[in-house]
């Protein structure tokens, strides 16, 4: 069996990319948890690098540096909880990007297709956060804090609000991102 030598080095790049990527997302999930004001926006940013990668290389390699990222994070972020946070940021990430070449086949109207991707988007990401919302207070409170939490209705419609513009704030940073990396290596219009 011959290998080409061409394709060897385009793996080895992109392994050596991959490796790169991983290293600066896991400092940026650490810089999270030091820098506790910033934590959204360096798992934001770590997260953004698993889109990258699935852009620049496919699914898999993009898979791969997800849960390398997130093992790592497990391991050498004193603060585990931030996990969950870098897995729910990532995890949206790696479904859009998922999603999208989906559709891409499929729906040949850019139009209806980037519609229809972002009402997938916004019900996996409600879906998801609603669980959140719903369940994890229950998994880690008590009964009375808890019961303080949702002890007014409106606390409940606050936090699912917040949730919404949160989303749209994410996803515009994310789709920026995107698109300037895709304009800065003049990559094909996605």
């Amino acid at each position: 069996m011959h290998v080409d030598k061409d394709q060897t080095a385009r793996r080895t790049k992109m392994v050596a990319t991959l490796g790169v990527m991983a290293a600066i997302s896991v400092i940026l999930l650490v810089l999270g948890t030091l820098i506790s004001i910033n934590t959204a926006f360096f798992t934001a940013m770590a997260a953004f690098l698993v889109g990258i990668a699935v852009v620049k290389y496919g699914f898999g390699p993009g898979t791969m540096l997800f849960l390398g990222c997130a093992v790592l994070d497990l391991i050498l972020n004193p603060e585990k909880l931030h996990v969950l946070l870098y897995v729910a940021m990532g995890g949206f990430i790696l479904v859009s990007e998922g999603s999208y070449r989906i559709f891409e086949k499929r729906i040949m109207d850019p139009k209806k297709r980037n519609l229809i991707h972002l009402i997938c988007r916004f019900a996996f990401f409600m879906a998801a956060y609603c669980l959140i919302v719903f369940l994890l207070p229950r998994l880690i409170l008590s009964g009375e804090a808890i019961e303080q939490i949702f002890k007014y209705d409106w606390s409940t419609w606050a936090m699912l609000a917040g949730g919404i513009i949160c989303f749209f704030a994410f996803d515009l940073a994310y789709i920026f991102v995107k698109r300037t990396y895709l304009h800065m290596f003049s990559m094909k219009n996605y």
